[in-house]
């Protein structure tokens, strides 16, 4: 009896596993909202207007959105405006705001946040295209130095970013 329970699940698992392959147009779930014709992408340098600057966020922040649709997409990374998808845009804000005053009014932790406004255009579907400000912050310790917990705390916020980018086109949010 055993031998057979084993043999009904084996098959079940082998059913079910093989129908998990991939989505039409060979694509993944992570880019469901990207139809088999659309080839290329550009994505534009992020230049940093914020008043409070950083001098590696603006080429952290691109290269993190490039790397996250050549990784998780058959789209090819094209090197200008002629692709079938463009992201463009700006960081504009970077900012930091005291959390959780304490009785002596001193900020028991410090909240980081980036704000970047994108420009989604689709030359193969205008109807997806949108302007659209994404943030993304992080808490760090009141009585940390912004300078000394930027290296540790900017790459999360630039991968938070990413993704929300990410999931705004590949997933159609």
């Amino acid at each position: 009896m055993n031998r057979l329970k084993f043999l009904a699940l084996s098959v079940f698992a082998i059913f079910t596993l093989s129908g998990c392959g991939s989505m039409s147009g060979g694509y993944s779930l992570s880019g469901a909202a990207i139809q088999p014709d659309w080839q290329t992408i550009y994505v534009a340098t992020f230049p940093n207007y914020a008043p409070q600057q950083n001098p590696t966020l603006s080429q952290d922040l691109t290269i993190a959105i490039q790397d996250i649709f050549r990784s998780r997409t058959k789209l090819k990374l094209n090197s200008n405006e002629n692709s079938d998808l463009i992201i463009e845009g700006e960081i504009s804000g970077y900012e930091v705001v005291p959390q959780a005053i304490q009785s002596n009014d001193i900020a028991a932790e410090n909240k980081l946040t980036i704000y970047v406004k994108v420009r989604y255009i689709n030359n193969k579907d205008e109807s997806k295209n949108y302007e659209r400000t994404f943030s993304a912050f992080y808490p760090y310790n009141g009585n940390e130095i912004l300078s000394n917990v930027e290296p540790n705390i900017v790459p999360k916020i630039i991968d938070d970013i990413r993704d929300q980018v990410f999931a705004s086109i590949a997933m159609d949010w």
